[in-house]
């Protein structure tokens, strides 16, 4: 489902996948190829949400936007299963793992991974190319071997699945109603 929200209506790419379960509220701009997926939110009634090309938001994921915020999500970013991102900034190719938090003014560095159930503390800036892990997230290694091989593995496979569900007639953001306080129509802004 789309919500406009005062006047701000989510845009989405043509290409991109948004299961018919996820819910995009408001000042939010999904890349090209990128995959929403079931149970997902993404809240930027009053701040803004901006999500680059090939990136997964995974399942009942949250991402949030306060009041003159931002949340970024760079290109080839997978956010894992309910995983919770406020106000932070996640370059491209990094990964998020299940259950993780970012907050408010966190920055989470290129191609590095965020370990499942990891906290990312208000305003921390944590580099490119590692592995973070912990509560609160501290950096435990360089990223190489098995965790950088999870990364590129991670972005196909979120491609692939998207894909299959496009050619069964699922995700499509044409499908999806946009409500409004003052009209419903169907089929997304699509960018």
């Amino acid at each position: 489902m789309f919500i406009e929200y005062r006047g701000k209506t989510p845009q989405v790419a043509a290409s991109a996948f948004v299961a018919p379960t996820a819910v995009l509220i408001g000042n939010v701009v999904v890349g090209e190829n990128s995959s929403i997926w079931f149970g997902v939110v993404l809240r930027a009634d009053e701040g803004t949400i901006r999500i680059g090309a090939r990136s997964s938001i995974e399942d009942n994921a949250v991402v949030h936007s306060s009041a003159a915020g931002t949340t970024l999500i760079g290109s080839d970013v997978t956010v894992g299963h309910c995983a919770v991102l406020d106000d932070c900034t996640i370059e491209d190719g990094a990964l998020v793992g299940s259950n993780a938090v970012v907050l408010q003014g966190a920055v989470v560095g290129a191609n590095s991974v965020i370990a499942a159930g990891s906290v990312v503390k208000v305003s921390e800036r944590l580099p490119e190319r590692i592995v973070a892990a912990g509560v609160p997230a501290k950096v435990r290694k360089l990223l190489a071997g098995g965790a950088a091989d999870w990364i590129a593995h991670s972005t196909s496979e979120s491609l692939g699945q998207a894909e299959a569900y496009r050619r069964d007639n699922i995700g499509d953001p044409h499908s999806h109603d946009v409500k409004s306080a003052s009209r419903r129509k169907r089929g997304a802004v699509l960018v």
